[in-house]
């Protein structure tokens, strides 16, 4: 089975030897200090880097890009980069993630996509979800290595799928063959549903949906009776209200773990709904234990 040696050999001694990797069979994960400039590389697997702060600029197949600071740049098989050097650049902040083709399609295909994986976009951004399961493989591989390879497997194929879905793979949509309206909302209300936890904006749903912003505010209302905002918040305020009268987790936490900004924009955003403050609801409506 091919290993990601071929990769590793890449990287000049000088920046290999202060790049942490964590190499599973199908996943390589990367942290390096600095960027590789000056070098054009021709990717040979899936190959996605995250962008903790702004990058140097980068051509790309020929073409140059700048890219940001949250930014997930994917990469496909085939596809060349080269870093131009920043002399402005400090201790690079990004991460590099490699997935192996055979297992990349092998899961894009079980997801029930008929075409091949190509990303409908070099950048897309990164999900919390995404970090979350890169941390599950790294203290895997690092507290464990690879004496439970179920445990592994799985951990691979909930990046490789949560990959997928942060890179937004194109789509029929895309080449004008549009679903019904009803059929694009229940998609967006699907996409809020997973991530409103996070700082998630309409834009970000209409790109999940391949519609504009726009569109979106336009016909989500006449199937759900809100706008994709007020959706997003009664998400977030179902949530909240269930964990003030299950548990007894501090505002903070609610707060953190509802896609609030912070505590002060969850009391004031859950009292307009509630007619009360979250601390009012919960004394009102938890049983006295959790009070």
């Amino acid at each position: 089975m091919r290993d990601f040696n071929y990769f590793v050999k890449k990287i000049p001694p000088s920046i290999h030897d202060r790049t942490r990797a964590i190499l599973s069979d199908h996943v390589a994960i990367f942290l390096p200090e600095s960027y590789i400039v000056d070098q054009m590389l021709e990717v040979e697997e899936y190959h996605f880097v995250i962008c903790f702060e702004t990058p140097p600029p980068a051509t790309i197949n020929g073409h140059l890009h700048q890219f940001k600071k949250g930014s997930l740049i994917c990469l496909a098989p085939g596809d060349n980069i080269l870093v131009h050097p920043d002399v402005s650049q400090g201790l690079a902040k990004f991460m590099t993630i490699c997935v192996l083709p055979t297992f990349m399609d092998e899961v894009y295909g079980e997801l029930d996509k008929q075409e091949p994986l190509r990303f409908s976009s070099l950048d897309s951004k990164y999900s919390l979800f995404l970090l979350d399961a890169l941390d599950a493989l790294i203290y895997e591989i690092t507290h464990y290595g690879k004496t439970s390879p179920l445990m592994v497997t799985s951990q691979e194929q909930r990046i490789a799928i949560q990959l997928i879905r942060d890179g937004k793979p194109q789509s029929r949509w895309n080449q004008g063959v549009e679903p019904h309206l009803e059929a694009i909302v229940q998609q967006a209300c699907k996409y809020i549903e997973a991530y409103y936890t996070s700082n998630i904006t309409v834009k970000d749903v209409s790109d999940a949906v391949y519609v504009s912003a726009s569109y979106l505010q336009k016909i989500f209302p006449k199937v759900v009776g809100q706008t994709p905002h007020q959706y997003i918040m009664k998400c977030r305020h179902g949530k909240a209200r269930g964990m003030l009268v299950t548990t007894r987790a501090s505002m903070e936490e609610i707060a953190r773990h509802c896609g609030f900004v912070n505590n002060s924009h969850f009391s004031t955003a859950f009292k307009q709904v509630e007619g009360m403050s979250p601390r009012a609801y919960r004394k009102a409506n938890a049983p006295c234990e959790l009070q």
